[in-house]
């Protein structure tokens, strides 16, 4: 019969767990008398109704009725066995471990368990890794290229940057004579399935990601050069759950802890960025968007989350998606907007930490960005635009948790879109309805079907579809204009198509009709490629066209704003401070529009 932990070394490990202290590193407690106090970490409040009691080394939540000893809270939290909890927590008091015949849980002699096994040879691959990118000749290029991204040697020690070797085989023959066995090297998710003996990483810049209490758990990888997806990630493991991951968490859980708020960022080098900058509470998802569980992992820590993801069509509905998980768990949620949709990285490198700084200080409410961004993808001075816009901000409503922020966003719709308050109560509470008229209005513009594909282009789609038919125009385009500029949404979704082939350097015709997914802008981009259309003094038509659209652009912005100041009401001073800034935007506008006019007079 296989050993087993003793009854003794069980009560020895209780006992000698300041059940305070880890808790504490969960949530945040407050002493309360003899007991302490804090919001549960099982369930979301933010009232507290969780308490723990040192003298008798117990938990219990008023609220969710969890309740037990050190073992049974980090068996919950962790989600392991009795075993896996009894080993962490004794690691953690310096309790040796004892085995007899008692009626606990089978543990093959005094062998780690298969879980552990697997994080210890994840963190000694990723000191492996790192021995290679900072002191072999062959990981030169990848510390060349990190360190050419403004990260420092103490940043690349901290994280255990590494290289995983180009030789797919180098891996496997070192685990080997470190006496790993085939079957266990096979299940470890860092070899190929269909070929054992090759590595799943290889020639690529490591980032170790740790679990919770800094222990390599998965590996994600960059490819800097050659041909392959730009990231490859660890799948499933059974000591890692992406969904559940979050990187850097270990790092950042104190400050976390400190500031009550934590940024959820893009990716791993914007999360070194942030580090590196002494903002330590970034952390970021793993290969997938934002999960519930990955909220309810920050839940006991923060009540403020920043969302610092990218700016691209991508990033924005990552954006949505984490706005409305956060809200639903009734957390504060800020954006992060960075100017011109630069990253982390190069803000840390061009302007330094302070500026990266400053733009975490003065990120806007979640609110605010949502109106901003409904206002640009919908026309808004139309009935059926203020429609659209007023059903995607109720799915933002739905998420808050109180009656009060419900109703005080529900006005900030009304002067933001000028519609009433009566309306937007109407269509809230009868959402089928509201969405049956924008049915009816898309009916009326569109009473042939075929109409839609026979529309003569726009001058905004016309002067995308000229620079796509002349793609080296497209910077100059970029340098001049956002997506926010344009009003028609295919010549906006166009440009964005054309951003982000830029960004990812795969800039030609054929990028350009893979991620078109309407058939009749499609087309159109055809047309344009292989009539010749565009191809009569392309340079004059293009500026021109970037004149136009941003003229157009600000005449818009300059119309909602006025559109705000006449609906503004001043009753306080913070409310005069905020009436001023927009007047003096308003005079910003009109010195833009002024030079504009300007220029075309001579």
């Amino acid at each position: 019969m296989g050993a087993k932990i003793s009854q003794e070394t069980i009560k020895n490990v209780v006992d000698r767990t300041d059940i305070v202290s880890l808790i504490g590193e969960y949530t945040r407690l407050e002493r309360r008398g003899d007991s302490w106090w804090g919001c549960c970490p099982f369930h979301t409040e933010k009232t507290p109704s969780f308490s723990v009691s040192p003298d008798r080394n117990m938990f219990y939540c008023f609220g969710c009725h969890e309740g037990g000893d050190a073992i049974k809270f980090v068996r919950s939290m962790e989600k392991i066995d009795f075993v896996d909890a009894v080993q962490l927590l004794a690691k953690r008091a310096g309790v040796p471990i004892e085995f007899s015949g008692s009626n606990f849980d089978n543990r093959e002699d005094n062998q780690p368990s298969i879980k552990d096994q697997y994080i210890d040879l994840y963190t000694r691959v990723a000191g492996s890794y790192h021995y290679c990118l900072v002191s072999t000749e062959a990981g030169q290029f990848a510390l060349n290229y990190i360190k050419n991204r403004g990260i420092t040697d103490e940043t690349i020690k901290k994280f255990q940057l590494g290289y995983s070797p180009a030789n797919r085989r180098w891996l496997k023959e070192f685990l080997k004579d470190k006496n790993y066995s085939d079957s266990f090297l096979a299940n470890s998710g860092l070899f190929s399935k269909k070929y054992p003996d090759v590595s799943f990483f290889s020639d690529r810049l490591m980032f170790p990601i740790f679990n919770r209490n800094g222990k390599a758990v998965a590996f994600g990888g960059r490819l800097l050069h050659g041909e392959g997806p730009k990231y490859i990630n660890s799948g499933e493991l059974v000591q890692y759950h992406k969904g559940e991951t979050l990187y850097a968490f270990n790092f950042a859980r104190q400050k976390m802890r400190e500031t009550r708020s934590v940024i959820f960022c893009e990716g791993y080098m914007d999360v070194i960025a942030y580090h590196q900058c002494g903002i330590t509470n970034a952390v970021a998802p793993l290969g997938t968007a934002l999960t519930e569980e990955q909220v309810k992992l920050v839940r006991p820590f923060v009540d403020t989350v920043y969302l610092s993801f990218d700016s691209d069509s991508a990033g924005k509905a990552a954006t949505w998606k984490a706005i409305i998980l956060c809200r639903q768990a009734d957390i504060t949620v800020k954006i992060i907007q960075l100017e011109g949709g630069k990253d982390p990285a190069e803000i840390m490198i061009n302007q330094g930490a302070e500026i990266l700084t400053a733009y975490v200080n003065n990120a806007i409410l979640d609110n605010d960005y949502l109106l901003s961004i409904l206002a640009k993808e919908h026309q808004i001075d139309t009935p059926e635009g203020k429609t659209k816009a007023a059903l995607a901000f109720f799915a933002y409503i739905d998420a808050l948790k109180s009656d009060m922020q419900k109703e005080s966003c529900l006005a900030q719709l009304c002067q933001a879109f000028n519609i009433s308050i009566e309306a937007v109560k109407q269509d809230y509470l009868n959402r089928a309805q509201a969405q049956n008229r924008v049915v009816q209005y898309s009916k009326k513009d569109n009473k042939d079907g075929e109409i839609k594909t026979q529309i003569k282009p726009t001058a905004e789609l016309r002067a995308v579809l000229a620079v796509i038919a002349n793609l080296d125009a497209f910077e100059t385009m970029r340098l001049s204009l956002s997506a926010d500029d344009f009003y028609d949404s295919a010549a906006r979704d166009l440009f964005i198509i054309l951003e982000e082939c830029f960004r990812e350097d795969v800039l030609t015709y054929s990028n350009v009709l893979a991620k078109c997914s309407d058939e009749t802008i499609k087309n159109l981009v055809v047309k344009s490629v292989t009539s010749g259309e565009y191809s009569t003094n392309p340079k004059q038509v293009i500026d021109d066209s970037i004149k136009l659209i941003k003229r157009n652009s600000l005449e818009r912005k300059r119309n909602r704003l006025m559109n705000k100041i006449r609906q503004f009401t001043v009753t306080s001073w913070e409310d005069q401070k905020q009436l001023d800034e927009m007047l003096t935007e308003k005079m910003n506008f009109d010195y833009e529009l002024q030079q504009f006019n300007q220029k075309d007079t001579h």
